[in-house]
């Protein structure tokens, strides 16, 4: 399954863009849309305008606790591709730093959300990671952009420089919010220890940064155990050296990103609010996005097994907990009438989080694969919704597996 194949399937996803006359304006919405591809539309802002309605970037992600600013420049000029890329770049370091500014000085405090309908304010104790891009749009044979960068060009916050086709592998591989973000700090301090990423040349990029692994990971690792480690560069190294698409189990993965897609098919008939069924798709596209692809394979096995065992009438539940952040997500099977299974997910939300000791529950409840249909009910729950020391009955608490029987769906 390629990007194209995957963005067909979502709801609501951007049109792929036609080539037309302004080459600049179609790169700058390739590069959209392949950002949109691991982020989702609900992430990605276009053209976004900033202070006086003037645009501020190119392009811009606002995901979770994560602000990117991209930058664009096509090459349409008769100069030589090294002369035209560092007046290029140039250009481009001015801009990122100068969006920069705008956000960390307060000029600007908000965007237009079109996915929403809505302004989503910017809140710098939220957003604590502002980085940025600069896309090159050249074919030209490898160079090292690096090399063309002035220290005094430089911003002072994390950024990175790659072609067009540079993003397209790069979104072709790490194609989830959290994959993307990790490639892109981990290619970022890669560039601070002598990495010189060439252009058109990121899959050499990639196989170089799985060599440096040990090094650039070794700060997250602190008080995880050997083992830990161990899988964790295991599988960060596999993810760089070869396309996680081209693995067998990689189609239970897309399970996860369904659910994503179909949180934002929200049927009025089904929501008391319609701008509030919107943002709950909003938050469900966010908590999801944090779960790479990796553990999207692994989770989605799940998913099938308890679709397909759960019965007419009965019920399946499988629970996955993000314990850094204090994220529990239920997944519930049942082949009950929906209003009845909406009712038994919410209440199965507010007894995990009685048992699991977390207030953050987010539960997702759809039929069987017998039934043969397909619709999703959704809630997040972020305060406790029991009294204290509430007396539920075992026979309910007993339906949610235990924590020792799941551990290695515990992150």
């Amino acid at each position: 399954m390629d990007i194209y194949e995957q963005m067909a399937m979502r709801f609501d996803a951007t049109e792929v863009p036609t080539p037309s006359e302004a080459i600049s304006i179609d790169n700058e919405k390739l590069t959209q849309w392949y950002l949109e591809h691991a982020f989702f539309r609900d992430f990605v802002y276009r053209n976004p305008l900033g202070r006086k309605g003037r645009e501020f970037s190119d392009a811009l992600v606002v995901y979770g606790d994560t602000m990117i600013v991209i930058q664009n420049k096509t090459h349409s000029s008769a100069r030589s591709p090294v002369e035209w890329t560092e007046s290029a770049i140039r250009d481009a370091l001015g801009q990122l730093s100068g969006s920069f500014r705008m956000i960390k000085e307060g000029f600007v405090r908000e965007f237009e959300n079109e996915t929403l309908c809505s302004k989503v304010e910017i809140d710098l104790r939220k957003h604590v990671y502002l980085y940025g891009i600069i896309v090159i749009a050249q074919d030209g044979d490898p160079l090292d952009p690096y090399d063309l960068i002035r220290i005094k060009d430089a911003p002072s916050l994390p950024f990175n420089v790659m072609t067009l086709n540079d993003m397209f592998v790069v979104i072709d591989r790490m194609d989830t919010a959290s994959d993307f973000i990790t490639y892109f700090e981990l290619r970022n301090k890669a560039t601070q220890i002598g990495l010189r990423p060439k252009f058109n040349d990121e899959v050499n990029t990639m196989r170089e940064l799985a060599e440096l692994l040990p090094e650039l990971m070794k700060e997250s690792f602190r008080g995880t155990s050997p083992e830990v480690q161990l899988r964790t560069l295991r599988l960060r190294k596999e993810h760089l050296v070869a396309r996680i698409k081209d693995r067998e189990d990689y189609k239970f993965s897309i399970l996860i990103d369904d659910i994503i897609a179909r949180a934002h098919d929200v049927d009025p008939a089904w929501v008391d609010d319609l701008s509030a069924g919107k943002q709950l798709a909003h938050d469900v596209g966010q908590a999801y996005g944090f779960l790479d692809r990796e553990r999207r394979i692994e989770i989605g096995k799940r998913l099938i097994e308890a679709a397909i065992s759960a019965k007419s009438g009965g019920s399946r539940t499988v629970v996955h907990i993000q314990r850094h952040i204090g994220q529990v997500y239920l997944y519930f099977f049942s082949g009950a009438d929906r209003k009845l299974r909406r009712d038994d997910m919410y209440m199965m939300s507010a007894v995990a989080q009685e048992k699991y000791g977390y207030k953050n529950v987010l539960a997702v409840s759809t039929e069987p694969v017998a039934t043969g249909g397909r619709s999703y009910d959704f809630i997040n729950l972020k305060e406790k919704q029991f009294k204290t020391q509430a007396e539920i009955p075992r026979e309910i608490i007993e339906q949610l597996p235990d924590v020792s029987t799941m551990r290695q769906m515990i992150e």
